[in-house]
């Protein structure tokens, strides 16, 4: 099974999930970060492991409670469970080697297409951590986006007088629309599980609301 669809050019599509102390990418930080690369049906790659870690924060002050209480980590088990900041990014330089990107005919690696559900949240805490020279480096600037998608079907569904097909649009909302278990959501390997099986399901329904 082929890794990369036709018009992905080679690029390799990861779903994309993070857990972080607040919703200031500026004033919080990401905690827990999962990726899990998909091949050209959108299932899980089975060759290589997803990348999975939790970051220990340098800032455990700075953690907005009712964010911890959602995503229920606690700061005692990131730090012994936890990565230096730093050498994360080494682990991660070391993953994206193991998916065996092609390279462009200039002899650069092809880089990583985003999927997550409301990405626009995830992706300023992923270049606060990389910085925007790793980032760019890594990941393509095009991202797919569940919560876009649901969004997009509600308005078609909405524009020919239809019956809206998601009253919500919260992933575990979408998740539960399509029959799809979601027992431990706000883990970020779970979502990112939660996240590749509903996009799927958007695609294999296509237009229909």
């Amino acid at each position: 099974m082929s890794n990369s669809m036709q018009h992905w050019n080679g690029d390799q599509m990861c779903v994309m999930d993070t857990e972080t102390t607040g919703l200031d990418p500026n004033w919080h930080e990401m905690i827990q970060i999962a990726l899990l690369p998909l091949d050209s049906n959108l299932n899980v790659r089975k060759d290589v492991l997803p990348f999975y870690i939790e970051l220990i924060p340098e800032h455990p002050e700075r953690a907005d409670p009712e964010a911890m209480s959602v995503n229920k980590q606690k700061f005692t088990d990131i730090a012994i469970r936890g990565h230096d900041r730093e050498a994360a990014k080494d682990l991660l330089v070391e993953w994206i080697k193991k998916l065996g990107l092609p390279c462009t005919k200039y002899g650069t690696p092809k880089r990583v297409l985003l999927l997550g559900h409301n990405i626009v949240f995830d992706k300023p805490f992923l270049i606060k951590w990389l910085g925007i020279g790793l980032f760019n480096e890594i990941f393509d600037s095009r991202v797919r986006d569940t919560m876009i998608a649901a969004s997009y079907l509600n308005d078609r569904a909405g524009m020919h007088a239809e019956q809206v097909p998601f009253f919500k649009i919260q992933l575990s909302w979408l998740a539960k629309q399509y029959n799809i278990p979601n027992d431990r959501a706000h883990d970020a390997l779970q979502d990112c599980l939660t996240c590749a099986a509903v996009y799927k399901k958007m695609l294999q329904q296509g237009l229909i609301a």
